[in-house]
């Protein structure tokens, strides 16, 4: 059995639904990114069936990642600086 290498070097989201895989491309990196991947995991229109699971969790593994690099991971996370606060 001979392996393919340009369908085992890719994921079950470009082999599934490489029109979303391209989408998600083109967005990452950009304030859409985020957008895009949850309307892709919520369902908005309330008829969806939803993602097999291999390419639902590598939708979730996506989310993680861009939430750990964006601005708004640093935002959450971030802590006022209280060096002036006093009691009185």
């Amino acid at each position: 059995m001979v392996n393919d290498a340009s369908t085992e070097a890719r994921s079950h989201l470009e082999i599934q639904f490489p029109h979303i895989a391209q989408k998600l491309s083109e967005k990452w990196g950009t304030p859409d990114a985020e957008s895009y991947l949850a309307n892709l995991m919520v369902d908005q229109r309330g008829s969806r069936q939803g993602f097999p699971s291999n390419v639902a969790e590598e939708l979730m593994l996506l989310d993680t990642i861009l939430w750990e690099l964006s601005d708004t991971r640093k935002r959450f996370l971030s802590t006022p600086d209280d060096s002036s606060f006093s009691f009185g």
